[in-house]
């Protein structure tokens, strides 16, 4: 029988791989974009059918591994994640780039809720739900980043549609479906085949908070790489979502010691901040500018809202942790995609600049009122 220790590794490992796939891409969307002949527009949609994916994957499956068991569910998702990978190396093209994010968005919607459940189960006790959110948002926070980052790092060195990194994560990514394999079939639950996502009371205020901080990483992710690229910036793209990602997966030791409230009030201040920071970055060329405001952004999209929030819900989840998780997600992937895509559809009528003023003036108002509506009394 797999050893409690290889369990962990394994499951943390799934949701690693399953969301470095994701921004994998990212660094070569402009590319794929300019050699089919489309703009931000198409890229901008290209880039929210991952959440096309993610969204019915969620909204009908979220509970699915209380049904069949966990381990079914994440082997589903890795999958997934490998296929997605697989079909832009055979054809790294904007149209094979589009089916793939789709793919992603099955894959990510698979895994998140059922791993963090699995983690919670094999470490047990009371702590065990909010030690599985921290293993999940941890691994979960670097896999997006890290993806994103080896692809800009190699195409520094040169430029191809098929880099290295492609490969080794897909490679990667086969080898963790082999030792998930390994691991014991958790007992299923039962219920209903489609279960919906689950909002626990009180939990609101998470649900929002991880909504509007993922709507920044979704801008940075779709539309700020084309503004670096006018700059001469544009190989360092994978470098700034790494920070994104990658400053809030290391402030998450000391989130995790603080009380899930304080932690989403933080998030609240530092967030408009960092994306003023990276906004004026982008806008004036200073590469400086841009690197410190997606570390001051990341701190509250990866650090203290994601980690907070989540360790909120999945303790509010109990025995329905997996559908609670996928609920805290659903409410993050509305918000990573939709402002997205309508500041990239409004740029080719207006311009890039006014749209991404007027998102940062609405984060900022909906931190303020998070702010002010988190000093209640709980």
């Amino acid at each position: 029988m797999a050893s409690r220790s290889f369990r962990l590794v394994s499951i943390s490992a799934a949701l690693f791989l399953v969301t470095s796939a994701v921004n994998l891409q990212a660094p070569l969307y402009r590319a794929y974009a300019s050699a089919a002949g489309f703009g931000n527009g198409v890229t901008a949609l290209v880039f929210a059918a991952y959440v096309g994916g993610l969204l019915p994957t969620l909204l009908l499956f979220g509970g699915l591994s209380e049904r069949v068991g966990r381990k079914p569910v994440i082997l589903g998702g890795l999958s997934a994640a490998a296929l997605a990978t697989a079909l832009v190396i055979m054809s790294p093209t904007l149209q094979a780039l589009f089916v793939a994010r789709v793919l992603q968005g099955f894959g990510v919607g698979l895994s998140v809720g059922a791993g963090t459940a699995y983690l919670a189960e094999v470490i047990g006790g009371p702590s065990g739900a909010t030690w599985a959110a921290g293993y999940a948002a941890v691994t979960t926070s670097l896999g997006f980043g890290t993806g994103a980052l080896f692809t800009g790092t190699l195409l520094l060195f040169g430029q191809t549609g098929r880099p290295l990194s492609y490969w080794l994560v897909l490679l990667l990514t086969l080898l963790c479906l082999g030792c998930v394999g390994l691991l014991p079939t958790q007992p299923a639950r039962g219920g209903a085949l489609l279960r919906l996502p689950w909002f626990p009371e009180k939990t609101l205020t998470s649900n929002v908070a991880i909504a509007l901080a993922w709507a920044v990483t979704g801008v940075v992710i779709s539309v700020l790489p084309s503004q670096l690229a006018q700059r001469g910036l544009a190989g360092w793209s994978g470098h700034a979502l790494f920070l994104v990602n990658g400053t809030g997966a290391l402030l998450q030791p000391l989130v995790r010691r603080m009380e899930s409230r304080r932690a989403l009030r933080i998030g609240f201040a530092v967030l408009p901040l960092g994306y003023g920071l990276l906004l004026w970055g982008a806008a004036t060329g200073s590469l400086a500018l841009v690197l410190v405001g997606a570390c001051v952004a990341g701190s509250a999209c990866y650090g203290f809202t994601y980690l907070g929030g989540l360790a909120q819900v999945s303790r509010a989840g109990g025995e329905q942790r997996a559908r609670a998780v996928a609920g805290y997600f659903l409410f993050a992937y509305l918000g990573f995609s939709l402002p997205s895509v309508v500041i990239g559809l409004l740029s080719g009528r207006f311009g890039l600049l006014g749209p991404l003023l007027v998102f940062g003036a609405l984060v900022t108002l909906g931190c303020a009122v998070l702010l002010k509506l988190s000093a209640r009394p709980a």
